[in-house]
Parts: C-alpha cells; sequence; structure tokens
C-alpha cells in the first residue's frame, strides 16, 4: 500500500488548517497510508485528526540548537544526532511527502522521508520556483490584500486536491478533565469560552473589553458561564480580578492550567467560543463548536476564518469601509461587544453589522471550499474562487484527483 506523510511544521492554528488537506487527500485516494509529521506539542492533537494513521514529532527547537552549537563550535556530535533522529524517522520510506509550509526544515524533512514531495517548489527543497498555489499565497501575504480562497483550501490545491466540500473535524473522544475542571459544560449555561489573548499583543483583544464583555454577557444570560482558556495566564488573572465579586462563581479561569487534549475538550463543551485569530478559535472550530471571531491587526476572514458553516466573524475595515484589512499597528477604536451578545442571544436571528469600523461575515462552503459571506448582503459564493481553483489547478476542475502515488 502506498504511504504519503504530512509535513506541517508550524503552529496550532495552522494544523487546524491542514485538516481539510488531510480529509481531502484521503478522499481522493481512500487506501493511501497518511502519516502527519509535526512539532512533539501538536502530536496528541494530531492523532486525533481524521485520516492519519501515525503521528511523527520533530522538534524544531533542538534542531535550531544543534544547528547554532555546531556553527559555533564545530562538532561534528550535533550532526550524529541529526543523523540518528532521521535514521529513526526514516525506518518506513514514504512515496510522497506533501509539504505545506515553506520553512527550510519542513522542506528537508520533506526531501530526507520521501521519494518524491509536493507542496511549495516544483523543483524540490532548493528549487527557486514556488507552485501556482505557493506563489498565490505568497502574493496575498505580501500585499496583504484580501482574497477569497480560503487558506485551508490553498493548502489543498497545494496537494493536488480539490476540497472536501464539507466540514470536517477532530475526531473524540478527547480526554478526561480533571475533578476540579469537570463540572465545565455540565450544570448551567450556556457556556462561553473566551479565548482571552493572541501571542501578540497587537493582535490580542484588551483585557479591560473582555472584562466588559463578561459583565454584559453574564448579565443577559443569568444561567450563563464563562471559562476564560489560553496560555496567557496574567491576561486571565488580570481579567478574573476587575470582575464583580458578585459574578466570580460564574467565571472559570483555567488559562496556563490545560493541555492541547484538556482544552480540545473544554472547548466541545461550551456552546460558543469566541476570540481573536489565534490557534485555540481554530481548534474550537474544529472540535465542533459555534465559534464568534473578533478579526484586526493582520487577520483577514476570507484566508483564515474558521472553518466550517455559521461561524461567525466581525472584520475590522478602513475607514474609507471599502473592506480592507488594519494594518498591524492600527487599533479598532470600537469592539462589537453589545451586538455580538445580541448576536448569541438572539438565535438564528441575523443583524447586520451595526459597530463602526467593523462587518460582520457568516462562514459557508460549496465544492470550492470554505467561504465567508456578509451578514445582510448576498450570500451566494464569490465567483472569484473558481476562476482561481480553474487558472491554478486545470487538471482538477473537470473532476480528477491527483492521488499521492
Amino acid at each position: 500500500m502506498a504511504r504519503a506523510l504530512i509535513v506541517q511544521l508550524a503552529r496550532l492554528g495552522d494544523l487546524m488548517q491542514t485538516i481539510p488537506a488531510i480529509t481531502a487527500i484521503k478522499t481522493a485516494v481512500p487506501d493511501l497510508g497518511l502519516d502527519l509529521l509535526c512539532p512533539p506539542s501538536l502530536s496528541s492533537i494530531g492523532r486525533m485528526v481524521p485520516g492519519v494513521d501515525e503521528v511523527l514529532e520533530w522538534d524544531g527547537t533542538v534542531w535550531r540548537r544543534w544547528a547554532d552549537e555546531a556553527s559555533a563550535d564545530l562538532r561534528p556530535a550535533h550532526l550524529q544526532e541529526a543523523a540518528k533522529q532521521i535514521e529513526t524517522l526514516s525506518l518506513r520510506r514514504y512515496d510522497c511527502a506533501y509539504v505545506l509550509n515553506q520553512h527550510p526544515r519542513a522542506l528537508l524533512a520533506g526531501a530526507l522521508l520521501a521519494r518524491e514531495t509536493r507542496g511549495p517548489r516544483l523543483d524540490g527543497p532548493i528549487g527557486e520556483h514556488l507552485s501556482p498555489w505557493a506563489s498565490y499565497v505568497r502574493a496575498v501575504a505580501r500585499t496583504g490584500r484580501g482574497s477569497r480562497v480560503h487558506l485551508a483550501d490553498a493548502l489543498c490545491g497545494l496537494c493536488g486536491v480539490p476540497p472536501p466540500g464539507w466540514s470536517p473535524v477532530l475526531g473524540k473522544p478527547f480526554c478526561p478533565l480533571p475533578s476540579n475542571l469537570d463540572q465545565i459544560g455540565r450544570r448551567g449555561e450556556p457556556w462561553i469560552g473566551l479565548i482571552v489573548g493572541a501571542g501578540a499583543v497587537e493582535r490580542s483583544v484588551p483585557t479591560e473589553i473582555w472584562t466588559i464583555w463578561i459583565i454584559r454577557f453574564l448579565e443577559a444570560a443569568p444561567n450563563g458561564r464563562v471559562v476564560l482558556l489560553g496560555e496567557e495566564r496574567e491576561r486571565g488573572r488580570w481579567i478574573h480580578n476587575l470582575l464583580p465579586p458578585s459574578l466570580l462563581g460564574r467565571v472559570w479561569d483555567v488559562t496556563g492550567r490545560t493541555s492541547l487534549l484538556e482544552l480540545a475538550e473544554v472547548l466541545s463543551r461550551c456552546h460558543l467560543a469566541i476570540g481573536s485569530d489565534t490557534g485555540p478559535l481554530h481548534l474550537a472550530a474544529a472540535v465542533g463548536t459555534r465559534v464568534f471571531g473578533w478579526y484586526f491587526a493582520r487577520a483577514r476572514v476570507h484566508e483564515t476564518g474558521p472553518y466550517g458553516m455559521g461561524h461567525l466573524v466581525w472584520q475590522a475595515v478602513d475607514e474609507t469601509g471599502e473592506g480592507e484589512m488594519r494594518r498591524a499597528d492600527i487599533r479598532p477604536a470600537q469592539w462589537p461587544i453589545e451586538e455580538s451578545i445580541a448576536q448569541f442571544m438572539g438565535g438564528q436571528e441575523m443583524r447586520t453589522c451595526g459597530t463602526p469600523g467593523w462587518s460582520l461575515w457568516m462562514s459557508r462552503y460549496d465544492r470550492w471550499g470554505a467561504y465567508y459571506a456578509e451578514v445582510g448582503g448576498c450570500f451566494d459564493p464569490p465567483s472569484e474562487r473558481e476562476r482561481l481553483w480553474r487558472e491554478l489547478s486545470p487538471s482538477l476542475t473537470g473532476g480528477s484527483a491527483v492521488g499521492a502515488t
């Protein structure tokens, strides 16, 4: 049986964006054995991805240390360690490696572990010519202008397969929660998973804004509960300390206290997850939880909006109202606090965006993958997606699929 390797040596959000491509590959070639190469920190979640047979670990931090020490001391020991790890990983030589990011170590891993590589480079890991989809993704990233092809679907194009046409989710179960957290999602409702940070400061919603959101939400939902999530324990503690004492029994701060599998379990128990464009937000969508996103700074809804059906994203727009994304050094003057609460409490009723400086979008998908349509406007899929697929993947648009062998 042919075997292939998915190489995704990036962050949690990038791994979540890889799930549609893995699904599409397995749909195109059902009998293909498919393994995943990812950082050790993501291996537990990688094992939950449908279609993945085995997860291999590649520790980029260790490789960087070996390179730095070897160049400084000219010691061959690090080369021997690297060779030993490669030998361990390559006991099973793969027919094909799908390389899904352009980092040099990802290109190296694909070239070392498989007879053939597919992905960003047309002529192998040291080639200079990018594939059509890699050129497209790079152009979008460099110009900073909007695109209507979702990044997850562009990764499908990079692998030579069409998008799956539905929203794949992670398999269950995840893991049991510790006894002090096991009541999350079991009493009182609705439960909201609030992701407090986003790594970089410019991509994080201010703590005082989250505090106001929590207070207003708990006022609107007398039985509601909020779980503070993410790695930023200091931000979680700060938000918790700003809340009125009367509300503290309804707010659970678990920031910095959960493993990735525990985080997935908590998110799966929530009725809604809300946050900016960050890995845990995409993890929430991948476990089947509805997502509200606040996108600003460099985040662009059409490229990295949560994948699936029915997610809502508030997108910060420029002052001209033409829909271009804000620069990283510009912060929104107002935030869609009341509007996002009303949107959730109102059930299926959709309202157009009423917060100045923001537009509101809802996720959908069709044969060309995921797309976002503006609430209050036309929900028809944007025509440029089909045009781009026919231009960049002409062999796929007639219904054929590219396998791994």
